[in-house]
Protein backbone atom coordinates (compact mmCIF):
# COMPACT_ATOMS: atom_id res chain seq x y z
CA UNK A 1 0.00 0.00 0.00
CA UNK A 2 2.88 2.31 0.75
CA UNK A 3 4.28 1.85 -2.74
CA UNK A 4 0.93 2.71 -4.34
CA UNK A 5 0.64 5.91 -2.34
CA UNK A 6 4.23 6.86 -3.21
CA UNK A 7 3.45 6.17 -6.86
CA UNK A 8 0.38 8.36 -6.61
CA UNK A 9 2.40 11.16 -5.00
CA UNK A 10 5.03 11.02 -7.73
CA UNK A 11 2.41 11.57 -10.45
CA UNK A 12 0.43 14.10 -8.42
CA UNK A 13 -2.62 11.83 -8.36
CA UNK A 14 -4.61 11.32 -5.23
CA UNK A 15 -5.28 7.59 -5.16
CA UNK A 16 -7.34 7.77 -2.02
CA UNK A 17 -10.46 9.83 -2.66
CA UNK A 18 -11.97 11.71 0.24
CA UNK A 19 -15.35 10.31 1.18
CA UNK A 20 -17.47 12.65 3.27
CA UNK A 21 -16.40 15.58 5.40
CA UNK A 22 -14.26 13.82 7.95
CA UNK A 23 -10.76 15.22 8.61
CA UNK A 24 -7.98 13.84 6.40
CA UNK A 25 -4.86 12.24 7.74
CA UNK A 26 -1.96 12.43 5.26
CA UNK A 27 1.27 10.87 6.45
CA UNK A 28 0.18 11.09 10.07
CA UNK A 29 -0.62 14.80 9.80
CA UNK A 30 -4.13 15.87 10.65
CA UNK A 31 -5.23 19.05 8.93
CA UNK A 32 -7.61 21.31 10.79
CA UNK A 33 -11.07 21.89 9.41
CA UNK A 34 -11.55 25.23 11.15
CA UNK A 35 -13.57 27.45 8.81
CA UNK A 36 -12.09 30.62 10.29
CA UNK A 37 -8.61 29.39 9.39
CA UNK A 38 -9.49 28.72 5.73
CA UNK A 39 -11.82 31.67 5.28
CA UNK A 40 -14.86 29.47 4.73
CA UNK A 41 -13.47 27.67 1.68
CA UNK A 42 -13.88 23.94 1.32
CA UNK A 43 -10.27 23.18 0.30
CA UNK A 44 -9.03 21.66 3.50
CA UNK A 45 -6.11 19.70 2.17
CA UNK A 46 -2.83 20.46 0.54
CA UNK A 47 -2.18 17.79 -2.08
CA UNK A 48 1.23 16.20 -1.86
CA UNK A 49 3.05 16.40 -5.16
CA UNK A 50 6.64 16.47 -6.34
CA UNK A 51 8.39 19.80 -6.37
CA UNK A 52 8.27 21.79 -9.60
CA UNK A 53 10.95 24.22 -8.45
CA UNK A 54 13.63 22.88 -10.80
CA UNK A 55 11.30 22.99 -13.81
CA UNK A 56 10.07 26.50 -12.99
CA UNK A 57 13.65 27.72 -12.42
CA UNK A 58 14.79 26.23 -15.74
CA UNK A 59 11.82 27.74 -17.55
CA UNK A 60 12.45 31.18 -16.04
CA UNK A 61 16.18 31.12 -16.84
CA UNK A 62 15.52 29.82 -20.36
CA UNK A 63 13.04 32.61 -21.06
CA UNK A 64 15.32 35.23 -19.51
CA UNK A 65 18.45 34.29 -21.45
CA UNK A 66 16.49 33.68 -24.63
CA UNK A 67 15.07 37.16 -24.46
CA UNK A 68 18.38 38.68 -23.38
CA UNK A 69 19.94 37.13 -26.48
CA UNK A 70 17.09 37.35 -28.98
CA UNK A 71 16.00 40.93 -28.46
CA UNK A 72 19.42 42.57 -29.11
CA UNK A 73 20.29 40.16 -31.93
CA UNK A 74 16.86 40.65 -33.50
CA UNK A 75 17.22 44.44 -33.30
CA UNK A 76 20.70 44.30 -34.86
CA UNK A 77 19.48 42.08 -37.69
CA UNK A 78 16.44 44.30 -38.27
CA UNK A 79 18.56 47.48 -38.31
CA UNK A 80 21.13 45.92 -40.64
CA UNK A 81 18.58 44.62 -43.13
CA UNK A 82 16.38 47.72 -43.14
CA UNK A 83 18.83 50.62 -42.90
CA UNK A 84 22.10 49.24 -44.32
CA UNK A 85 21.02 46.51 -46.72
CA UNK A 86 23.12 44.29 -48.96
CA UNK A 87 26.22 45.60 -50.72
CA UNK A 88 26.07 46.74 -54.34
CA UNK A 89 28.49 45.32 -56.88
CA UNK A 90 30.76 48.02 -58.34
CA UNK A 91 33.94 47.94 -60.43
CA UNK A 92 37.20 47.90 -58.50
CA UNK A 93 39.23 51.13 -58.90
CA UNK A 94 42.72 50.91 -60.34
CA UNK A 95 45.44 50.32 -57.77
CA UNK A 96 43.03 49.18 -55.04
CA UNK A 97 43.29 45.70 -53.59
CA UNK A 98 40.04 44.67 -51.90
CA UNK A 99 40.19 43.15 -48.45
CA UNK A 100 38.97 39.59 -48.02
CA UNK A 101 35.78 40.62 -46.17
CA UNK A 102 34.72 42.99 -48.96
CA UNK A 103 33.78 40.05 -51.18
CA UNK A 104 30.75 39.21 -49.02
CA UNK A 105 27.39 40.75 -49.83
CA UNK A 106 25.58 40.96 -46.48
CA UNK A 107 26.91 43.36 -43.78
CA UNK A 108 26.64 40.79 -40.99
CA UNK A 109 28.59 38.26 -43.07
CA UNK A 110 31.20 40.93 -43.75
CA UNK A 111 31.44 41.66 -40.01
CA UNK A 112 31.90 37.97 -39.21
CA UNK A 113 34.51 37.54 -41.98
CA UNK A 114 36.41 40.61 -40.80
CA UNK A 115 36.42 40.27 -37.02
CA UNK A 116 35.67 36.62 -36.17
CA UNK A 117 37.05 34.36 -38.90
CA UNK A 118 40.64 34.49 -40.03
CA UNK A 119 41.48 35.50 -43.56
CA UNK A 120 41.96 32.86 -46.30
CA UNK A 121 45.60 33.92 -46.58
CA UNK A 122 46.12 33.29 -42.87
CA UNK A 123 44.39 29.91 -43.14
CA UNK A 124 46.64 29.03 -46.08
CA UNK A 125 49.76 30.04 -44.12
CA UNK A 126 48.64 27.93 -41.13
CA UNK A 127 48.08 24.95 -43.42
CA UNK A 128 51.50 25.39 -45.05
CA UNK A 129 53.10 25.56 -41.58
CA UNK A 130 51.39 22.30 -40.68
CA UNK A 131 52.61 20.71 -43.94
CA UNK A 132 56.18 21.90 -43.20
CA UNK A 133 56.03 20.49 -39.67
CA UNK A 134 54.88 17.13 -41.02
CA UNK A 135 57.69 17.11 -43.62
CA UNK A 136 60.23 17.81 -40.88
CA UNK A 137 58.83 14.88 -38.88
CA UNK A 138 59.10 12.65 -41.95
CA UNK A 139 62.76 13.67 -42.42
CA UNK A 140 63.54 12.96 -38.76
CA UNK A 141 61.86 9.55 -38.94
CA UNK A 142 63.79 8.73 -42.10
CA UNK A 143 67.07 9.79 -40.45
CA UNK A 144 66.23 7.69 -37.42
CA UNK A 145 65.60 4.60 -39.55
CA UNK A 146 68.90 5.20 -41.36
CA UNK A 147 70.71 5.43 -38.02
CA UNK A 148 69.04 2.24 -36.82
CA UNK A 149 70.12 0.51 -40.06
CA UNK A 150 73.75 1.69 -39.64
CA UNK A 151 73.79 0.53 -36.03
CA UNK A 152 72.51 -2.90 -37.12
CA UNK A 153 74.99 -3.02 -40.00
CA UNK A 154 78.02 -2.23 -37.82
CA UNK A 155 76.67 -4.12 -34.83
CA UNK A 156 76.96 -0.95 -32.81
CA UNK A 157 74.42 -0.03 -30.20
CA UNK A 158 73.83 2.10 -27.14
CA UNK A 159 74.53 -0.23 -24.27
CA UNK A 160 72.73 -0.18 -20.95
CA UNK A 161 75.62 1.80 -19.43
CA UNK A 162 75.53 4.47 -22.12
CA UNK A 163 75.03 8.01 -20.88
CA UNK A 164 75.19 10.95 -23.26
CA UNK A 165 77.85 13.36 -22.15
CA UNK A 166 77.01 16.90 -21.27
CA UNK A 167 79.74 19.53 -20.95
CA UNK A 168 78.83 20.18 -17.33
CA UNK A 169 79.57 16.56 -16.37
CA UNK A 170 82.65 16.50 -18.58
CA UNK A 171 84.07 19.48 -16.67
CA UNK A 172 83.27 17.82 -13.33
CA UNK A 173 84.97 14.58 -14.38
CA UNK A 174 88.00 16.50 -15.64
CA UNK A 175 88.28 18.42 -12.38
CA UNK A 176 88.03 15.21 -10.30
CA UNK A 177 90.65 13.45 -12.43
CA UNK A 178 93.03 16.43 -12.10
CA UNK A 179 92.61 16.42 -8.30
CA UNK A 180 93.30 12.69 -8.16
CA UNK A 181 96.36 13.10 -10.35
CA UNK A 182 97.70 15.83 -8.01
CA UNK A 183 97.21 13.57 -4.98
CA UNK A 184 98.74 10.47 -6.52
CA UNK A 185 101.35 12.21 -8.60
CA UNK A 186 103.06 11.20 -11.84
CA UNK A 187 104.50 8.01 -10.34
CA UNK A 188 101.25 6.12 -10.73
CA UNK A 189 101.47 3.21 -13.16
CA UNK A 190 98.85 0.71 -14.22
Amino acid sequence: MVSWSALGRSFGISLLKNQGTKPIVVQNVKLSTNKALFGGHEHNTMPLQPSRWQYIKFKDMFHYYTLVGLIPVGLIIFYTNVFIGPAQLEPIPDGYNPKHWEYHRHPITRFIARYIHSSPQQEYEKFMHWVDEEQQKVKLRKLETEIQAKMAERQDYQAYYYRPMVNKYLRIEKKISEEMQERIGDDYKD
